[in-house]
């Protein structure tokens, strides 16, 4: 599910105004909301999917003034397989900005174009896609990211799970050779369709056929995976879902998580996000989430959908007051 495209809530000042004082009226909304929230969760690093409408140094800008810690961000339109080239003015900003508002590039997480689709058996879309991945870690290289999330791939029923992380891993390799740095990071599905990644051993499959494996991480999505049959809602269920992802994969490859509640049950493979205690994962999940110390200090990103009076901020805000310790 493509995160929702929205606006921060309105600022009080006009649109006219120009980008530097919004930015910087950001910042002072963000320090009430740190004054706020105190010591807790001070290892905890939550935040959001923002967008990048007016200049991509929007981005912190919006996540500043919604209390965030952690951002995702496309890179460029969801629309087109050729985008402009990245403005080194646009570029240069949005680093100044990170490094003015505090934020560590560990903390930025790139999501990948929904175009994509590296294992695909049609051989026009499989190049456009390792082309697109080649695009989008240059991108990430000149903004000074080292971390992007992309869905893996799907097989479209045309070809085995097992052809298709080839393909995969041959794109991750192609890549790779022609960037330097950033690290790919795969992201778990919910089994939705032919699409793979739904089970962590598909992931490990991934993995073990990339060359350069310190170039190679995991996001999970807590949706994705409640839908892909692992049990979050349980009690005791996070614990147990990441004790089976470092037995099969490994923590030392998790770089991040998506929190997302789930519109669907337990195990129903649907990719239907749901904002924070309001589906079937619940909220006594998310607060193990947030007071699991195998959490720490990684990106926390919220994809929900919002709803009035509970929109990011709020939502951010909520999980912070669930953290137990500093």
């Amino acid at each position: 599910m493509a995160p929702k495209k929205r606006g921060t809530r309105k600022r009080k000042t006009e649109e006219t105004l120009e980008g530097d004082k919004e930015e910087e009226g950001a910042g002072d909304r963000g320090e009430e909301r740190e004054i706020k929230r105190g010591d807790r969760g001070n290892k905890k690093y939550i935040g959001a999917h923002v967008g990048i409408q007016g200049g991509i140094w929007k981005a912190v800008a919006s996540c500043t003034e919604m209390g965030g810690r952690s951002f995702a961000l496309f890179l460029g339109s969801q629309r087109s397989w050729k985008r402009p080239a990245l403005d080194q003015a646009a570029a240069a900003k949005f680093q100044e900005q990170c490094t003015l508002q505090g934020f560590d590039p560990a903390h930025i997480l790139p999501h990948g174009s929904y175009l994509m689709n590296c294992g695909s058996p049609k051989e026009d879309v499989f190049e456009k896609s390792q082309a697109l991945l080649v695009d989008e870690l240059s991108r990430c290289s000149a903004l000074g990211l080292n971390l992007y999330n992309f869905h893996p791939g799907s097989s479209l029923g045309s070809i085995t799970t097992e052809q298709c992380v080839d393909k995969i891993a041959a794109a991750i390799n192609h890549a790779h050779r022609q960037t330097p740095a950033v690290v790919t990071v795969l992201e778990n599905m919910s089994g939705q369709g032919s699409t793979v990644g739904g089970k962590f051993s598909e992931l490990r499959s991934i993995i073990d056929k990339v060359r350069d494996q310190t170039r190679v991480g995991v996001c999970l999505d807590t949706c994705h995976a409640f839908a892909a049959g692992y049990d979050l809602a349980a009690e005791g269920g996070v614990k147990a879902m990441l004790d089976e992802f470092d037995q099969v994969v490994g923590l030392h490859y998790l770089k991040a998580i998506h929190l997302n509640d789930s519109k669907g049950k337990l195990g129903c493979h649907l990719d239907r996000h749901e904002d924070i205690g309001k589906g079937h994962i619940g909220i006594s999940a998310f607060r193990d989430v947030v007071n699991e110390p195998r959490l720490d200090n990684i990106p926390l990103i919220l994809e929900t959908p919002g709803r009035p009076g509970f929109e990011y901020a709020e939502q951010i805000e909520l999980l912070y007051s669930l953290c137990e310790n500093k």
